[in-house]
């Protein structure tokens, strides 16, 4: 099978920018490029989709266990929340001895290749980025006990139709996120301190970050909620005050959650609206939970299944 060539993450090619740096990039791209972000993300909606053909070259050699990386776009594309996330994840992948491919060939989605790998991450992955065969092979590696990671832009309103995926991974359809300002210092409050995902984490902390709205709540789907979000914090401008209102889900954090799991067939799944920009990964409580969530999905934590959603 001929494959395309695509490089293993290694070594230090992840650069180090300063943190005030780093976020004048961010209000320099909010304040001057809006529209032409805006234009971009359109131009991305509009372009015709593309599915892979031909899988990516993953090296025979690829240390095991292995997490795969995915974060092809075929909607909006955050930069830099996807860098963020990929540095993260070759970090814990060395700490924990696993082996690593990152891509955005979406090809390596078949029982094969699948088959080598032990976590997928769906970082930042939006719109139509696999074809009915390749989704079909991502269902079975995960209802057969794979462990699934999904990250912020991979549940927004882009994967409607991929209705297993929209059902069963995410649950509730994104509705808009604020832009005057973008940006929300918020309290994240943790809604079940007795899951292992949020073992040791505290019970109220703060976060900075672009937070999503939801259309209906993550246990209408058979999700389990471990965080949500204090709606009162938000300090909107403009338009964003009427949006705001709109799309409300409730004062309370248990109205608005922003980290679920689920548990489709016998696998684990995880996902977190957070994570716009890579500042969300200076977090060291954000860290803590993305490390245990890794544990979790893996089964290494609650073997026996108690922290997945209650079946009524």
């Amino acid at each position: 099978m001929a494959r395309d060539p695509e490089t293993e993450i290694g070594g230090k090619r992840m650069r180090q920018v300063w943190t005030t740096a780093r976020r004048l990039i961010a209000a320099t791209a909010i304040t001057i490029g809006l529209f032409g972000q805006a234009s971009l993300a359109q131009d991305q909606a509009d372009a015709p989709i593309v599915y892979d053909e031909i899988p990516p070259h993953i090296t025979k050699w690829m240390q095991q266990p292995a997490i795969l990386v995915f974060s092809k776009t075929n909607g909006w594309r955050h930069n830099e929340g996807i860098a963020g996330a990929d540095k993260y994840f070759v970090e814990l992948s060395r700490a924990r001895g696993f082996g690593i491919f990152t891509t955005v060939n979406a090809a390596g989605f078949n029982a094969e290749d699948l088959a080598r790998f032990d976590v997928i991450v769906f970082n930042n992955a939006t719109g139509d980025t696999l074809s009915p065969e390749q989704e079909q092979a991502f269902r079975d590696w995960l209802e057969a006990g794979g462990a699934w990671i999904g990250l912020h832009g991979s549940g927004d309103n882009t994967h409607a139709d991929w209705a297993w995926y929209a059902n069963s991974l995410i649950g509730p359809t994104f509705t808009g996120h604020p832009l005057t300002p973008h940006f929300h210092i918020v309290r994240v409050e943790t809604l079940d301190d007795t899951h292992p995902i949020m073992a040791g984490t505290p019970k109220v902390w703060e976060h900075d970050d672009e937070w999503y709205f939801f259309d209906s709540h993550p246990r209408d789907y058979g999700l389990h909620p471990l965080a949500g979000i204090h709606e009162t914090d938000f300090k909107p401008e403009g338009a964003d005050i009427q949006n705001l209102a709109t799309w409300a889900m409730g004062e309370e954090p248990l109205d608005h959650p922003v980290i679920w799991v689920g548990c489709p067939g016998d696998g684990r799944s995880f996902y977190s609206a957070l994570g716009h920009s890579d500042l969300a990964y200076d977090s060291q409580t954000y860290r803590t939970i993305l490390s245990q969530a890794f544990d979790w999905v893996l089964k290494k934590t609650d073997e026996a299944g108690g922290g997945c959603p209650a079946i009524e």
